[in-house]
C-alpha cells in the first residue's frame, strides 16, 4: 500500500508538513506542490565522525586520495550545500531536480521519476543492460565535461525520465572540501562501476571493454586514477571465499566488483602525448 502525497500549496502548508515529518521522525517525503510531483527534504544532524575514520585509514592504505569518504555536511550547512550543488549542476546543463523552494533547515525539489537506472539494468534483456548502463555513463561523463561531479554516482540515484531523459539525485556531500576536482570525477566512477558490475556478472569482460571505451574520453588524470584505483581494489574478488552464509548481497556486488577490478586491471591506458 502505498501513502497518498500531502498536497502542498503555500509557505504555510510546507512548515505544517515539516511539522509532522519531524514528529515522525522522517527526512524526506514525497508530495504535490502546487499539484505536481516533488520532494520535501529536510535537514539531518551530521553524522558522526567515528563512521568515516575507518574509510579513510583504508583510503590511506591504498594510497588514492579519490576514494576516501566524504562526511556528509549536517543542518543548515548540509541544506544550503545541496541547494548549490543543484544550482550549480543545472547551470552546467545537467539535468536535476529542480529547486522550488528553499528554508535553513528545508528544501522542496521537483521530482525527476521514479524509475531508477539500477532498476532498468537489472530487469533489462542483456543487449539492452549494456545501452543502459553507457546512459548512466554519459550522464557522468557529460558532467566531467562541464567541470562538474556527481559525487553519489549510483545506479540507485540516476533516474530515468521519458521527458526529459536520465537525470542526477542526491547532493547531500560535497567531495570537493577534501579533493582535488580530478579526484572527485575519479571518484564518480567507483560507485557507479560497484553499483552496476553485478548486473554482468556472467558478461564482465564485455564490461570491461564498455569501461575502456567510455573513459577513453575522459581527461588523462582521471582515466589513469580510475585505472588506479581498480587495481587497488582487486583484492575484493577474494570475498567470494567467505562462508555461503556470508554471501549477502552486499558481499557479492563486492566481490563483482573486485573481480571487474581484476579483468580491467589487465588493460593500462597509455598516457597522452
Amino acid at each position: 500500500m502505498t501513502t497518498a502525497r500531502p498536497h502542498l500549496g503555500s509557505r504555510a502548508d510546507i512548515d505544517a508538513q515539516v511539522a509532522v515529518m519531524r514528529q515522525a521522525g522522517q527526512h524526506i517525503r514525497p508530495v504535490l506542490w502546487q499539484g505536481q510531483p516533488a520532494w520535501l527534504k529536510l535537514s539531518v544532524p551530521q553524522p558522526p565522525a567515528w563512521r568515516y575514520q575507518l574509510l579513510a585509514g583504508m583510503a590511506r592504505l591504498l594510497q588514492h586520495p579519490a576514494m576516501q569518504p566524504v562526511r556528509p555536511h549536517g543542518g543548515v550547512a548540509g541544506i544550503r550545500n545541496e541547494a548549490g550543488r543543484l544550482a550549480a549542476l543545472a547551470a552546467a546543463g545537467l539535468h536535476v531536480p529542480h529547486l522550488l523552494a528553499q528554508d535553513d533547515h528545508w528544501l522542496l525539489i521537483s521530482d525527476l521519476g521514479h524509475t531508477t537506472l539500477e532498476i532498468m539494468i537489472r530487469h533489462a534483456d542483456p543487449d539492452t543492460q549494456l545501452e543502459h548502463w553507457q546512459q548512466g555513463a554519459d550522464t557522468i561523463l557529460q558532467a566531467h565535461r562541464a567541470g562538474q561531479y556527481l559525487s553519489q554516482a549510483f545506479a540507485r540515484n540516476l533516474v530515468w525520465s521519458p521527458e526529459h531523459g536520465l537525470g542526477a539525485i542526491d547532493f547531500e556531500d560535497d567531495p570537493i572540501g577534501a579533493m582535488t576536482l580530478a579526484q572527485a570525477q575519479i571518484r564518480d566512477w567507483l560507485p557507479y562501476l560497484f553499483s552496476t558490475a553485478i548486473y554482468f556478472e556472467d558478461r564482465l569482460p564485455l564490461l570491461c571493454a564498455a569501461i575502456r571505451d567510455v573513459l577513453a574520453h575522459e581527461d588523462a588524470a582521471v582515466r589513469e586514477g580510475v585505472h588506479t584505483a581498480l587495481r587497488r581494489t582487486a583484492w575484493l574478488r577474494a570475498l567470494r571465499w567467505l562462508p555461503r552464509r556470508m554471501q549477502r548481497r552486499d558481499v557479492l556486488k563486492t566481490q563483482c566488483f573486485g573481480e571487474l577490478a581484476r579483468l580491467c586491471s589487465q588493460y593500462t591506458p597509455r598516457p597522452h602525448s
